[in-house]
């Protein structure tokens, strides 16, 4: 199962899945020979080891050989392994996490040989050591006490988020709920329209709608001004960055739980912007019913503003997602 969560506990290589299937190449082979090996085995890496005893000396990666011999314009015929490997010391299986990625980070590397009774079982991953580094600090921001508070920022961010964008998006698409209301015969002229209906009228993200009638707001531009144009363009960009901003959230808080940063972009600008574009639009609705002559009697709908403020209201609880939660008191007694 996936750890999603990060603690304060120590782990230890041991506590890893070790990747038993690596690929072995003597020191004294040739870069030729190590690629080759590569392609066979499908891997970017292959663990060095002394010809006679089976030391293991170092690894070899793709990005070695094309660093070091073939932007050289270096033979891999001629090149050995031994001079072109990079040394790291090896991992034993009573090593902590934190000792096998430290190495990794500092050398800027992917993987590093796992050793026991000074012997080759396996390799270990910066991938495989990311869910398994413990809190450096301790978390005692938020509303919530909860043992484990990236696995609960994350589940709360993607709750909010999928909800937010059912809310903001996809109801007001499908005219479960509309910006604005009015009865279809008091707007008749706003349509340009001479029958006289009634029933209820929603204006939604992309047209009007009611029982056996939808105008798109694109046939209102010709007789109603330039404003329905900026009012489609915005629709059109409340549906893609809601999308983005659904996808950005999760993305950012699950990147967190693994321990990788994410830019302001993603973390922060793209959940904004949804929510700065779905206020522009009820902004540009209502502009365009006060500037129509002659004016049409229409009202906010109750519904669709309640969900419009619910949806950027949980959009703004995911991005501050780290006000909510703290870690519980007990962590503290947890040993590093």
């Amino acid at each position: 199962m996936m750890n999603l969560g990060l603690s304060r506990k120590e782990y230890f290589i041991k506590d890893l899945v070790i990747d038993d299937e690596y690929g072995v190449i003597d020191s004294n082979a040739t870069i030729q020979e190590a690629a080759k090996k590569m392609k066979e085995l499908g891997v970017p890496d292959l663990v060095v080891v002394e010809e006679k005893s089976d030391k293991v000396l170092g690894v070899i990666a793709d990005f070695d050989i094309i660093q070091n011999v073939v932007a050289k314009g270096s033979d891999p015929k001629e090149e050995m392994v031994i001079s072109t490997m990079y040394k790291i010391k090896s991992v034993s299986l009573d090593d902590p996490v934190t000792e096998a990625f430290a190495r990794m980070r500092d050398l800027n590397v992917n993987i590093v040989p796992v050793i026991e009774n000074e012997k080759l079982v396996g390799v270990c991953t910066i991938q495989d050591c990311w869910s398994f580094i413990p809190d450096e600090d301790y978390d005692d921001i938020g509303l919530i006490s909860v043992s484990d508070t990236r696995s609960a920022e994350f589940w709360f961010a993607t709750v909010c988020t999928i909800i937010a964008f059912v809310f903001g998006v996809i109801f007001p698409l499908v005219g479960i709920y509309g910006f604005f209301s009015g009865n279809q015969a008091d707007l008749l002229s706003l349509f340009g329209m001479t029958e006289i209906r009634g029933g209820r009228v929603l204006f939604g993200l992309f047209e009007a709608r009611g029982i056996d009638f939808l105008v798109p707001f694109v046939n209102m531009i010709n007789r109603n001004g330039i404003i329905w144009l900026l009012i489609v363009i915005f629709s059109v960009l409340v549906v893609i960055f809601g999308i983005l901003a659904l996808f950005s959230i999760i993305f950012s808080s699950y990147s967190k739980v693994r321990n990788i940063q994410t830019g302001f972009l993603v973390q922060f600008l793209l959940p904004i912007l949804f929510v700065v574009f779905l206020i522009i639009n009820w902004i540009l609705l209502g502009v365009a019913f006060a500037i129509a002559v002659p004016t049409p009697n229409v009202t906010v709908d109750g519904v669709g503003l309640t969900f419009s403020i619910i949806s950027m209201i949980l959009v703004l609880a995911a991005i501050y997602r780290d006000y909510f939660f703290r870690q519980k008191e007990s962590a503290k007694e947890v040993p590093k």
